[in-house]
Order: C-alpha cells, then structure tokens, then sequence
C-alpha cells in the first residue's frame, strides 16, 4: 500500500468512526480529540442498537441519516419508528455527529434509506473481500461489521485487527 494511501485510509476511517463518544472510551487512540466528539444520547444505543449494531454516524453523510430518519415507518421491511423525543436526540446527533462525512449519499432502492455498504468508500475498503464472505453464516451480510471488526461497537475499525470468521 502506498503512503498517501494509508494517509487516505487513515483518515476515512477516523470520519468513519470517531465523531460519537461515549465515556467508557475516552482514552482510545483511534477517536478524534475530545473537542470534535459529540455526545451520543443513550437512545441512539438503545433504539438503534436493538436490532443491529449502532453504526458510527460519520459513515454516512447527513443527507443519507435524514433519510433513514424520515423513513423509520417502512426501515428496511420493519416498523422502526420512535417516540419524539427520541427520534429529535437522535436525529440531531446523526446530523452534527456525520457533518463532516461530504461523501455523495449513496443510491438506494426506491423508498429504501441509503445503505452503508453502498457507499463509495465502503465498497473502496472492502473491495478485496469476496462475494462468498459476505454469504458465510459467521458474518451474515456487508452489513454486520462486527463479524469482522471486533471493536466496531465502539467505532474502532483499525484494519490491523480485522478478523474474517470462517
């Protein structure tokens, strides 16, 4: 790998997973400094991690988040909706926490929120994973990082400690 590459990859993956906190991570060496965190507000894990894991806000641009928030009724086959203070804690973390992410929001089917693993950079960062991996029953889908990643949970994606499951 080249260095403006690992220069690239660096810094996609600090966007990726380092614009949320929570305090049980405040010593980890792959967030961003204090002063560019936002705090996540304990539905966000509650709501959102019920049903899978609560994905890093900088892994989508804003556009991409309001979507998934205007369409929660119909989220991907399930009725996700939330009561309103929730949905606003939520959906003001999602918009400030992924500001930074400019990236184009991903296409996705008609009514459906924009996916994760269709972004440029996901597709970029996994490229060299075959179809068949995704299909093993110990990872499940693109969607499930942390089959792979073990500290996803709490935004670490460090490539160096990626384990692809059999």
């Amino acid at each position: 790998m080249h260095h403006w590459q690992k220069i690239l990859m660096m810094a996609a993956l600090m966007l990726s997973g380092s614009l949320y906190a929570d305090d049980d991570h405040e010593g980890d060496h792959h967030r961003q400094p204090n002063h560019t965190r936002v705090k996540a507000p304990a539905a966000w894990q509650a709501e959102c991690g019920s049903c899978h894991m609560a994905y890093p806000p900088g892994m989508l641009p804003p556009a991409a988040w309001k979507k998934h928030m205007d369409t929660l009724r119909q989220h991907y086959g399930s009725n996700a909706t939330l009561d309103a203070a929730d949905e606003k804690a939520i959906r003001d973390f999602l918009q400030l926490a992924s500001s930074e992410n400019r990236q184009p929001v991903p296409t996705s089917k008609p009514g459906e929120p924009p996916r994760i693993t269709d972004t440029r950079w996901f597709q970029h960062q996994h490229d060299e994973i075959a179809p068949a991996i995704w299909k093993r029953k110990s990872v499940g889908s693109a969607a499930n990082c942390m089959a792979c990643h073990h500290g996803a949970a709490q935004g670490d994606f460090d490539e160096d400690s990626v384990r692809i499951p059999r």
